[in-house]
């Protein structure tokens, strides 16, 4: 297992953490590779990523480690009085335990619920988009500031 010191935050390039062994993972992985953006996808069951990282993600998504992982399946006990090391070392021993993947696009971090959240890191919606009479051609290009088109 390589070991991930740095994340790279980059405004062009989405770094996608997931584990191979989440169903909601392998789905969203798809639809990153439909999407023709450059990306990076770090399955944390074959490649471990440092504490540091882990710490700053959690932060980040204002999200206690107990929140990121999805733990109800398994019998930690009494998992209140667990320190951020607690976590780090069940997260490294059972990456399976992150279910729901992680995105990042420059500052922006967001933990995936729906296979379709991903698509707000590429704008994938209609925000911006005037109404057209029949027969026109849709605008299809930026109309507003800060939007993102395919």
């Amino acid at each position: 297992m390589k070991n991930m010191s740095i994340l790279a935050r980059d405004k062009n390039q989405l770094t996608y953490i997931y584990s191979s062994k989440s169903h909601l993972g392998k789905q969203v992985l798809g639809y990153i590779q439909g999407i023709d953006k450059k990306f990076e996808a770090i399955d944390i069951s074959n490649e471990k990523i440092g504490d540091t990282i882990w710490i700053e993600l959690c932060e980040q998504l204002n999200m206690p480690f107990k929140k990121l992982l999805s733990i109800e399946d398994d019998n930690f006990g009494d998992s209140e009085n667990f320190h951020a090391e607690d976590w780090l070392k069940i997260l490294n021993n059972k990456p399976e335990l992150l279910q729901k993947p992680i995105a990042v696009l420059g500052k922006e971090v967001k933990q995936i619920q729906h296979r379709s959240d991903i698509l707000t890191f590429f704008g994938v919606d209609s925000a911006g988009l005037e109404k057209k009479q029949s027969g026109e051609n849709p605008t299809t290009s930026s109309t507003t500031e800060d939007e993102r088109f395919i």
